[in-house]
C-alpha cells in the first residue's frame, strides 16, 4: 500500500484536509455558505501546468486567508486534499498524467465572501470548493464505493490516557484555536490540538488508514518520540534526538496511553469515472 504525498511540505498554518474516510465520518461541520445562503465557490480560479521539475510541493489556505494557493502539485494530491482521502489505494481509476503532471492553482473568494470564508470552524469546510474546481475545470466525474479494508483502530489503553487536555484559545476570527504541531522523523509534539491530526500523522507513518476510536473530543499537549523501523535504512533521514526511543506502538502506550489494534472497518473510495486535463484560463 503506498502513500501519498511522497515529498509533500505542507504549509498551511493551516489548514489540515487530509483525513481518511471510515464508515460515517461524524462531526464534520457544515460547508461555508456566502452572505445569501449559497454554498460558496471560488470566484477567481487559474490553474496553470507547473513545468519546473521541482520536487517541494504546498498547498496554503491560513485562517485568515481569502482562498487557496497549490503549487507544483499532481492531480492524485489534489484529489486527496479535497475529498480527505488519506492512501493512494483510496483512489482508483486514474489515469497515468494524473500522478505526473503538477499543477499551480490559485483560487480566491469575492470580496463580499471574504468574512464568511474566514469564519471556518474546521478546515474541512474548505473542501468542497476545491472539488468544485476540480469539476469545473478537470472535467471530473466520480463516484463513492466503501469497501471493507484491513485498518488500524486507536483506542484508549487500560492504563488511560496520558496526553495533557486544555482550553484553546480565541483566534481573531473568533473562532477556536486549532493549535499546533511539531513534527521530525520519529517524534510529534502537538500544542492544543484535537486528535485528527494524530490520527493523519499515524496514518502516514504506518502507511495503513488508522480510525479514531478513542472518543476523545478535547484537545491536547503530548509529545510522542519513538524510533522508526527504518532507523538503519539507507537514506532513511537524520537519527531522531533519542535512538533509544521504544517502537511506534509501545510508544504510543507508554507515552500517550493509546493502542493501536489491528481491525476491518469500511472505508470510502473514490472511484473517478472521467477527468481531463484542466481547461484554459
Amino acid at each position: 500500500m503506498k502513500i501519498l504525498f511522497r515529498k509533500l511540505l505542507v504549509l498551511l498554518g493551516v489548514l489540515l484536509l487530509a483525513r481518511p474516510h471510515a464508515s460515517g465520518a461524524q462531526g464534520i461541520p457544515p460547508r461555508l455558505l456566502t452572505t445569501d445562503g449559497r454554498p460558496m465557490e471560488f470566484e477567481v480560479v487559474s490553474v496553470k501546468p507547473n513545468h519546473s521539475g521541482a520536487e517541494k510541493m504546498n498547498i496554503m489556505s491560513p485562517p485568515m486567508s481569502n482562498g487557496v494557493t497549490i503549487t507544483n502539485m499532481p492531480l492524485i494530491d489534489i484529489l486527496q486534499w479535497a475529498f480527505r482521502i488519506t492512501m493512494s489505494d483510496q483512489i482508483v481509476g486514474l489515469p497515468g498524467w494524473a500522478t505526473e503532471d503538477r499543477y499551480d492553482i490559485t483560487a480566491k473568494v469575492a470580496d463580499e465572501d471574504v468574512t464568511a470564508f474566514r469564519k471556518v470552524v474546521d478546515p474541512i469546510q474548505r473542501t468542497p470548493m476545491l472539488q468544485k474546481i476540480l469539476v469545473d475545470r478537470f472535467n471530473l466525474k466520480f463516484h463513492n464505493e466503501t469497501k471493507e479494508l484491513s485498518v488500524y483502530a486507536l483506542v484508549v489503553a487500560k492504563s488511560g490516557v496520558r496526553m495533557t487536555e486544555i482550553q484553546p484559545a480565541i483566534g481573531p476570527n473568533g473562532m477556536r484555536d486549532g493549535g499546533s504541531r511539531q513534527r521530525r522523523r520519529g517524534q510529534i509534539r502537538s500544542m492544543g490540538q484535537p486528535m485528527q491530526p494524530l490520527i493523519d500523522a499515524l496514518t502516514m507513518e504506518l502507511k495503513s488508514v488508522v480510525v479514531d476510536r478513542t472518543d476523545l473530543k478535547g484537545f491536547y499537549n503530548f509529545t510522542l518520540t519513538w524510533t522508526p523501523d527504518d532507523i538503519n535504512a539507507s537514506g532513511a533521514g537524520p537519527t531522531p534526538e533519542d535512538a533509544s526511543a521504544p517502537q511506534l506502538v509501545t510508544a504510543l502506550q507508554e507515552q500517550l496511553g493509546l493502542k493501536l489494534e489491528r481491525t476491518k472497518a469500511p472505508v470510502q473510495v473514490l472511484v473517478v469515472d472521467r477527468v481531463e486535463r484542466p481547461s484554459e484560463n
